[in-house]
């Protein structure tokens, strides 16, 4: 933080400090190490040990060396404020407990739920894709991924259609536990793929 607002000669002298406790073996509960530390603290105590060492620099580690960017801050502050990307609801992953049945059964049942612009394109099971064109000798658990897209390519589906289609999910008796709303950034996608799709 003390670099990013150009503070680089505070933020040398806190890290180099830092460096320096940790060399003379003051650690805390997590790092610490029976015959290599010397004294087990909590963050308390570390943080005072690492204050009583401002403007130290380690022995044996490499000391930190910040520069300063060209402009200051306000050089900081320009590339913080990139433009963001253009981002387009494509779709939701629903998240279903299911136990009873195949994956087909429960490919075709939500397929039925498909409208208000959007469409089941597919379904997953531990991170493979089961439908459609799963094997049946797919070990699948209770915990299904429930992919529905827009059924148009040049429209955006709305919260209000999510809304939509969880109501409809919710009336056929399907136990929604998680959705995630898939977006592409850009016109690159931002959500991942499940093996085989």
């Amino acid at each position: 933080m003390l670099v990013h607002i150009g503070e680089t000669n505070a933020a040398e002298r806190v890290h180099n400090g830092w460096l320096r406790t940790l060399e003379d073996g003051i650690h805390t509960y997590d790092i610490y190490k029976e015959g290599i530390s010397k004294q087990k603290v909590g963050t308390r105590e570390f943080a005072e040990a690492v204050v009583a060492r401002l403007g130290q620099e380690p022995k044996i580690l490499k000391p930190a060396r910040y520069k300063a960017a060209e402009g200051g801050v306000s050089e900081v502050k320009q590339s913080a404020a990139a433009p963001r990307s253009k981002k387009d609801l494509v779709g939701v992953d629903v998240f279903l407990d299911w136990p009873k049945g195949t994956a087909n059964d429960l490919g075709e049942a939500l397929k039925k739920l498909s409208g208000d612009g959007l469409k089941l394109t597919m379904m997953s099971n531990r991170g493979v894709k089961v439908w459609p064109g799963g094997h049946a000798e797919t070990f699948c658990s209770d915990h299904w991924r429930c992919r529905f897209l827009s059924s148009s390519d040049s429209a955006s589906p709305s919260h209000q259609q999510i809304i939509s289609l969880l109501r409809r999910v919710s009336e056929s008796g399907f136990d929604f536990i998680k959705t995630e709303n898939l977006y592409n950034f850009d016109g690159q996608r931002g959500y991942s793929l499940d093996q085989g799709e």
